[in-house]
């Protein structure tokens, strides 16, 4: 029969190794002061978001312009009109409001739109824009018009020049808009109708 055999640990030899393991985390904290300390229930330190965009997208409070991304109310006013597709006043007062929609810009980059009113007038668009070397945002903006039917009519492109207020609160703007052949995806083909004007907008913000 196989005996067990328990040999006893001495004072010195456990006063040995608890004095390894003092030595040990003493080390290891030592090495720690390296990485970030968490308080107990506080959330980990996330990257610095702001340092990442554009200075055009920084808040006023750091002294670069206001941002225009986010949610606005746009109100288009004519200022000149060519005779084409669209039925637009050409004869004196002149002036005339030729769209009113609610806008979002985002921040990579890129535009949606919705035109408010009944169809064809009412419906989606979208674009792309950038900030300009003097502080102004341009924006390419591309549309559908449908037929009755469903088909495709026209296809327009709008450009815009917009530049925020200080307080981020509003924009104005020009626009050039510009109807296509509903086959001329691209607008390379002759321009059937165009239309300019001044933008003025209003950011709707969370009360």
């Amino acid at each position: 029969m196989n005996r067990r055999i328990t040999l006893p640990l001495s004072w010195s030899r456990l006063l040995a190794a608890l004095a390894s393991l003092a030595m040990l985390f003493a080390i290891t904290m030592a090495h720690a002061d390296c990485a970030p300390s968490i308080k107990p229930g506080a959330a980990p330190l996330l990257p610095l978001v702001r340092a990442t965009l554009p200075p055009q997208q920084i808040a006023t409070n750091s002294g670069q312009p206001a941002t225009i991304v986010g949610l606005w109310h746009v109100i288009y006013t004519a200022t000149y009109a060519t005779a084409g597709p669209l039925p637009v006043p050409l004869a004196p007062p002149g002036d005339f409001e030729f769209v009113e929609s609610f806008k979002i810009w985002h921040a990579d980059g890129t535009e949606w739109e919705q035109k408010i009113g009944p169809p064809p007038a009412g419906g989606f668009c979208y674009g792309v824009w950038e900030h300009t070397a003097n502080g102004s945002v341009k924006l390419h903006h591309v549309g559908v018009i449908f037929a009755p039917d469903g088909t495709i009519a026209l296809i327009f492109y709008e450009d815009e020049i917009n530049r925020v207020a200080p307080d981020g609160k509003s924009y104005i703007g020009t626009f050039d808009f510009k109807l296509y052949d509903g086959a001329d995806r691209f607008g390379t083909g002759t321009v059937l109708q165009e239309i300019s004007g001044t933008i003025a907008a209003t950011r709707i913000a969370v009360e």
